[in-house]
């Protein structure tokens, strides 16, 4: 089988085109996107309260929902935020739950959800489950009138929902979503005096509409030969039908009618829940996600096509912006990484012509696409996407297969070089590769194990990388053992018996080799001066490990950020609107900015895949998606952009934050106070909030636990309430419908149902002593004086400004203060969290009996995520070393292996700090990308020496041989692996150059080891073992 393909052609061929074929379709069907799919962990859980205290919410509504959650052994984390009438639970699912099981565990988190909403008191709204928020839009769309243009609201409203109605109609459209839709509704503003003298409340307004709507079942005629349907004729149709709707009749046979009581009409629902504002022009944002694995291009080019079409039916005076296109993302990621590899080939393919000759290196130009489409075939048949992630496994494997073809095609044509026959040549070189090759790969895919296990969102993030790596190296076996070999036999056929010049068989500088040759020798002379010597660079590595500044995720190249504006709570959310819009003044003299889109109430659609959809609801909170002509100029703009938002708007916490790559974080620096009174972990929180805010690159802090927002709380004579015919619980009732509205009935036009809301104008809500002022009504109109039933407000008692409590955070079952610390641009969080830590160790946070510390952020997540990777450390060893044993069949031959193993890490730990590069998880991957070039190299010399009779006795001479026969390859793979890196060293940016730099530096370093520490090491064990008991060592197969 060895020679199976070199003795037919025919079938060689038949397999190449074979694989070129599937390959190719691979590669056209295969899903395509920017980033790699997170699995969704999280889910949101909100019930509302009105009403309701944060303590109340917490206890009656908060805490039934958490223990029916607890008993769920698949819920990792539970959080909760009690607000005053509201409650958000935020729970994440195990990292270990198995994919396809995920829905059958959220079915479960529905069922106690909804086993919880049984204990709910009255009043609390039935629990709102939400799981479908995380990832980035793939899509977003500005709807927005055409300038010096005014549309009503409602028009803006259907034409943004019928683009969404369009939309979801996409072939592998998984979400459309509306951000700041106005939303419509029929408003009956009632005259508070006219109602009052009635003796009428707006309850019972609300109650008349909604009696009179008959959108109700009136039965049916059932007769012998068929069935009739009846209906009551009255449903609300027009606004006419709702003015004529009587609410109360006299005794003389006179009716008040809803026009008697105030002004009926359509309008914009006041206060908006949310509002969107698109390059200055109020708006609505949709924003669709294409299903998770699919190819974006394609999808991306039906929504134009949708889109298109929606333009030409649009009404005259609006447009429609396509503001984001992650299609275009990806296009550009993909293809900045496609010409970075096709530079790395290249530049491996000018090496292999100087080291090796032409036939050597157009053989090796044909395996490596021939192993990426192999690869891709995999990929493709395995649901693995191509994404910037799989495609860095790529370039990872890259310099790995191209280890192995060389060392294939050296070793023919030394062999043919030698004279040895075509055939004979490639049978002899199979069976004396195929146990080394085999060994390092096993090895090297062991090394990426960890990464291909890691569970989570780190390891949807970057296992991808490890299965691609994985997959090419057993591509690049099965080809380097098969294809290779033959093609080999017969492009290298003319060079037999060394015939050829430098073109064929490669540049040789006779000096050079003298110098190495004789350099080996002197390291074989002089063993432990020589093992000394070349364990110099790998301990320097080490030593300078603490140096390096640890980093989780780098930021992201893009020609995008975003702007976070909260404002005290309580603010309104036209206040909010108004600080944006100044915020967006500010960035509009901003020449490297190209657009603006603010969502305000709300959290803006996501636009990168880890950005957090937490803010819902929240009339003090704006965000805004911001494009810049470069990703250059975001970088400079940033810094700048902080410092010119603080000092315009210092009412407002502003946070201009880049992207970043990784797993969703909350904030860089995050400490978590856990304690069970408030009102100490208040205190706490404001001690720590100022021991985070006294680190220079610390720009701004927040506290989960604070003072709450301003409150009117009206202190009332109870006897007073009583005389008047009322109670408290009656008082609250009408101020509550009165000023906020009551519900009764629709109006129904097509598809739209507008809700009708009966409450007073926004002259009274806005007017304190208007309030102050409102008539209370007892129950059936009670008079509470000479012909006026009605009893003002201020007359029951007084009324105060009181701070409401702030929101209660719970994690666990705990409650705790969260405090969150936000970085200058360009500060690694880990310098940060060095100088909080080393305060913190001087004792500058006392914290009482029954208090702990714990800290997130990005630190926590790092934090995980390495004891996930070394979780599986254990086993990783294990077969490491079962595998070398095997390889060697021996225990000391397989610990200098290891030994390689552990130096190459070191000295890709020495080239990230030569050029002071952070060590983060791209660096970690490239370290251990070298050390799998490492150990191939090791492994060769090692096999190379006991296949070698002379050799293997401990002879000096031919070890000597035998490593200047292997140099030609270690010094082909070493260059040609750091030409193929050196266009993503070159390039520039946070990911690329420490990841680059690890893998490249790293094998290039190692060639110390290779020619000077391994044989060295192995001579001496040898010397060591006595020369009759290796002579009797079998030699592998």
């Amino acid at each position: 089988m060895d020679t199976f393909f070199y003795r037919n052609p025919r079938l060689l061929w038949l397999a190449i085109l074979t694989a070129v074929a599937l390959g190719t379709s691979a590669l056209l069907t295969i899903a395509r996107q920017e980033d790699p799919t997170i699995t969704n962990l999280f889910a949101t859980i909100v019930t509302t309260f009105p009403g309701a205290a944060p303590d109340r919410v917490e206890a009656l509504v908060t805490e039934p929902l958490e223990a029916e959650l607890r008993t769920l052994a698949e819920i990792e984390v539970v959080e909760s935020a009690s607000a005053a009438g509201v409650s958000s639970v935020t729970i994440e699912l195990s990292q270990f739950l198995p994919e396809d099981g995920l829905e059958e565990v959220w079915s479960e988190v529905r069922d106690a959800v909804d086993a919880a909403a049984r204990r709910f008191p009255p009043g609390a709204s039935a629990p709102v489950f939400d799981n479908d928020r995380a990832g980035a839009f793939t899509a977003i769309v500005a709807i927005v009138p055409r300038e010096g243009v005014e549309v009503p609201p409602s028009i803006l409203r259907r034409t943004a929902e019928e683009l969404q109605d369009r939309l979801r109609r996409v072939p592998e459209t998984r979400l459309v979503k509306l951000y700041g839709a106005p939303e419509e509704e029929v408003v009956v503003t009632l005259d508070p005096a006219r109602l009052a003298a009635l003796g009428l409340t707006a309850s019972e307004v609300s109650r008349a509409i909604a009696a009179a709507d008959a959108k109700v079942a009136a039965g049916q005629v059932r007769g012998a030969r068929g069935d009739l349907l009846i209906e009551v004729e009255g449903a609300i149709e027009d606004l006419s039908r709702v003015r004529e709707i009587p609410v109360r009749l006299g005794a003389d046979g006179t009716s008040v009618r809803v026009a008697d009581l105030g002004t009926v009409a359509r309008a914009e629902r006041l206060p908006p829940p949310s509002l969107a504002v698109s390059e200055g022009s109020a708006g609505v944002l949709v924003a669709a996600r294409m299903e998770a694995d699919r190819q974006v291009d394609v999808w991306s080019a039906a929504l134009a096509d949708t889109l298109d079409q929606f333009r030409e039916e649009l009404p005259g005076g609006l447009e429609a912006r396509l503001v984001f296109d992650q299609a275009q993302y990806t296009a550009a990621r993909l293809g900045e990484l496609g010409a970075n590899l096709a530079l790395g080939v290249s530049l491996v393919i000018v090496v292999l012509l100087l080291t090796l000759g032409w036939r050597a290196a157009l053989i090796v130009a044909a395996v490596i696409p021939l192993a990426a489409l192999v690869s891709i075939t995999i990929m493709q048949r395995t649901g693995i996407t191509i994404q910037q992630m799989s495609v860095t496994g790529l370039i990872v494997a890259l310099g790995l297969l191209v280890d192995a073809a060389i060392v294939m095609t050296d070793e023919i044509r030394r062999r043919i070089a030698e004279g040895v026959a075509p055939l004979a040549a490639v049978g002899q070189s199979v069976r004396r590769l195929a146990a080394p090759l085999l060994a390092s790969t096993v090895t090297t895919v062991l090394a990426f194990l960890p990464m291909a296990l890691l569970p989570g969102p780190a390891g949807d993030f970057v296992g991808s990388i490890a299965l691609a790596v994985i997959i090419m190296l057993f591509a690049s076996l099965a080809i380097a053992l098969t294809i290779t070999p033959a093609l080999a036999g017969r492009l290298l056929a003319q060079t037999r018996g060394g015939q050829g010049g430098m073109l064929s068989n490669g540049v040789t500088i006779p000096v050079l080799g003298r110098l190495f040759d004789r350099s080996i020798a002197l390291a074989l002379r002089h063993k432990l001066a020589a093992l000394a010597l070349s364990l110099a660079l790998p301990v320097a590595g080490f030593m300078s490990f603490p140096t390096l500044t640890a980093q989780f995720f780098p930021g992201v190249e893009r020609d995008q950020l975003y702007v976070q504006v909260l404002l005290p709570a309580g603010t309104a959310i036209g206040e909010t609107a108004r600080i944006a819009r100044a915020a967006d003044a500010v960035m509009g003299d901003a020449p490297e900015i190209v657009s603006t889109h603010w969502v305000v109430g709300e959290s803006a659609p996501a636009f990168y895949y880890n950005m957090q959809a937490n803010r819902d609801a929240t009339a003090h909170f704006a965000e805004a998606l911001v494009f810049t002509q470069s990703p250059d100029a975001t970088d400079a703009l940033i810094p700048r952009l902080q410092a010119e938002l603080d000092a315009a708007l210092p009412q407002a916490q502003i946070l201009v934050r880049g992207l970043v790559q990784g797993p969703p974080v909350s904030a860089p620096l995050e400490m978590r106070l856990v304690g069970p009174d408030l009102e100490t972990l208040r205190r706490l929180g404001a001690e720590a909030r100022a021991l985070m805010a006294d680190i220079p690159s610390v720009i701004h802090t927040r506290a989960t636990l604070e003072g709450g927002a301003p409150k009117l709380v009206f202190r009332l004579d109870e006897d007073e309430v009583r005389l008047a015919g009322l109670d408290l619980a009656s008082v609250a009732a009408q101020l509550q419908t009165t000023l906020e509205g009551a519900t009764g009935g629709s109006l129904l036009e097509e598809t739209e149902e507008l809700p009708v809301r009966v409450r007073v104008g926004e002259g009274v809500r806005g007017d304190l002593s208007a309030v102050r002022g409102l008539d209370m009504v007892a129950a059936g109109g009670a008079a509470a004086g000479e012909g006026h039933p009605g009893i003002p407000l201020s007359a029951l008692g007084d009324w105060e400004m009181v701070p409401s409590e702030s929101p209660i955070a719970r994690r666990g079952g705990e409650r705790i203060n969260v405090v969150q610390g936000y970085l200058a641009h360009g500060i690694l969080p880990e310098e940060a969290l060095g100088v909080l830590q080393a305060r913190l160790a001087e004792g500058a946070l006392a914290l009482p009996e029954g208090y702990r510390l714990e800290f997130g952020g990005d630190s926590d997540a790092r934090a995980e995520t390495v004891r996930n990777l070394v979780s599986t450390l254990g086993l990783v060893v294990t077969l490491t070393v079962v595998t070398i044993v095997l390889t060697f069949l021996s225990y000391r031959l397989a610990l200098v292996a290891g030994a390689v193993c552990v130096l190459s890490f070191g000295l890709s730990v020495l080239a990230l700090a030569l050029l002071q590069m952070p060590f983060g998880v791209q660096a970690l991957i490239g370290a251990i990308g070298s050390i799998g070039v490492s150990i191939n190299a090791a492994i060769i010399v090692i096999t190379a020496i006991q296949e070698d009779e002379a050799a293997r006795t401990g002879d000096l001479d031919a070890i000597r041989a035998v490593v200047v026969r292997s140099a030609r390859h270690i010094v082909s793979t070493t260059v040609t692996t750091v030409g193929g890196f050196l266009p993503l060293i070159l390039a520039g940016g946070g990911f690329w150059p420490p990841f680059a730099v690890a893998i490249a530096g790293g094998v290039l370093l190692s060639t110390v080891v290779s020619f000077y520490f391994t044989p060295t090491l192995v001579a001496l064990v040898l010397s060591r073992r006595g020369r009759n008991a290796v002579a009797a060592l079998p030699s592998p197969a």
